[in-house]
């Protein structure tokens, strides 16, 4: 496999008959270097691209119908608004140029890691994450699944209202494979993964699924849930015996909290579908959980709070300095939706002698995180009784100001 460091610095050198000159390097992956280019024949302003090069690939090898594949792929997809356009394929003897628009405001990895002022904005977290959903939905409309949709491969523009899905190179038209371990190991779901002694192939489709709830979790608390979703991972072992374990740990609503249940299920024929994410999205009213169950929480859950919040116009409505009767108010409200705040104190940092660190990770590093006791990956997981849920709810539909957890079981996962 050739790697980007078998690609020279290219920059000031010219493609396509000298029409395009390379003029900066603007990242690299690991088997192409994205260069940017400009049009030297479009006048004093020129046009700018950005060109990825890979080193070309023999005829006939696998290789070769890979890059074949990429194209191919791409260019099927180029005319959907939230996909980077493939304007034209440049082969060369040693390399094969991929000119493709340039997003100029970068890859969403940086914005959401530099970036506050989304924070908390659920019109805006809608409108952006919709746009995602829209671009996977018609990868998988045309029979094409990405295999490593992550925030480095979904653009964004200067004025971070519009996305765009980049990098099919380890796309796939199969409905099953047995490529295990392609992409990205913190958007793997358990089955591409494929940690089992006999592993069955996988479904690209739903795997491509569970990276969409790793991207969701990470935009809306600034944090991935796990490094790798298989049981050595302490805080996916974490959720394994507790799916509330997001919840407890992170600033997000009840409503997406049960989103993302219905995302990470183990078992993959019994994950919730594209077109009913993008159904559910649609319908929530918010994304973050409300002040006072961040006041009623765990010590690490009002940490990643005030972490996550920092910095946004938001913060001021998220992390309040709430009183106690308040809190209590409105946490039984919360109780109304389904769900039961997490308990004050739950989940704070642990004795010295625990030795598992099962809180989730931001997505560039880990900080100081409290360790927690959690049991055995043999124990079987909790699973969410959504006939209970919808029971319960109908219970006390007159206690549910927003009604959204209600609308979102009753339509999508009760028969």
């Amino acid at each position: 496999m050739y790697h980007s460091s078998h690609i020279p610095d290219l920059v000031g050198h010219s493609i396509d008959q000298g029409r395009l000159k390379l003029v900066d390097t603007l990242g690299s992956g690991s088997n192409g270097v994205i260069f940017l280019a400009e049009d030297t024949h479009s006048g004093s302003c020129p046009t700018q691209y950005a060109v990825k090069c890979v080193v070309r690939a023999e005829k006939g090898s696998r290789r070769y119908i890979l890059q074949r594949q990429e194209i191919q792929f791409h260019r099927q997809l180029s005319h959907h608004p939230n996909v980077v356009t493939l304007h034209k394929v440049i082969e060369e003897k040693y390399y094969v140029f991929l000119v493709l628009d340039y997003i100029r405001g970068g890859d969403l990895f940086n914005f959401l890691q530099h970036r506050r002022d989304y924070r908390g904005d659920d019109a805006y977290v809608k409108r952006l994450f919709l746009q995602i959903i829209d671009a996977l939905a018609a990868c998988h409309a045309a029979g094409i699944y990405h295999r490593d949709l992550k925030p480095e491969n979904i653009l964004i523009s200067e004025d971070a209202q519009q996305v765009y899905l980049t990098d099919f190179g380890l796309a796939t038209p199969n409905a099953q494979s047995k490529t295990f371990g392609a992409g990205s190991s913190l958007y793997m779901s358990p089955e591409c993964i494929g940690t089992q002694p006999s592993r069955p192939a996988y479904s690209p489709r739903a795997n491509d699924i569970w990276a969409l709830g790793v991207i969701l979790t990470s935009i809306i608390s600034g944090h991935n849930p796990w490094n790798h979703a298989c049981p050595t991972d302490a805080c996916y072992r974490a959720y394994l015996r507790n799916d509330r374990f997001l919840i407890e740990m992170l600033p997000i609503s009840p409503s997406a909290n049960l989103l993302l249940q219905h995302i990470f299920r183990r078992e993959s024929i019994r994950r919730i579908t594209l077109t009913q994410i993008r159904d559910v999205v649609e319908a929530m009213d918010s994304f973050f959980m409300r002040p006072a169950l961040i006041a009623g929480g765990g010590e690490y859950l009002r940490s990643s709070a005030a972490t996550y919040f920092e910095g946004s116009p938001f913060a001021a409505h998220f992390v309040p300095a709430a009183s106690p009767a308040t809190s209590l108010v409105l946490m039984e409200e919360g109780n109304a939706e389904g769900h039961h705040a997490p308990a004050t104190g739950s989940r704070d940092a642990p004795s010295s002698d625990e030795s598992d660190t099962t809180t989730p990770h931001t997505p560039q590093s880990s900080a100081q995180q409290p360790q927690l006791d959690v049991a055995d990956a043999s124990q079987a997981p909790y699973t969410l009784d959504l006939q209970g849920a919808m029971s319960s709810l109908k219970r006390r539909r007159s206690m549910s100001p927003g009604g959204i957890l209600r609308r979102f079981v009753d339509r999508f996962f009760t028969e």
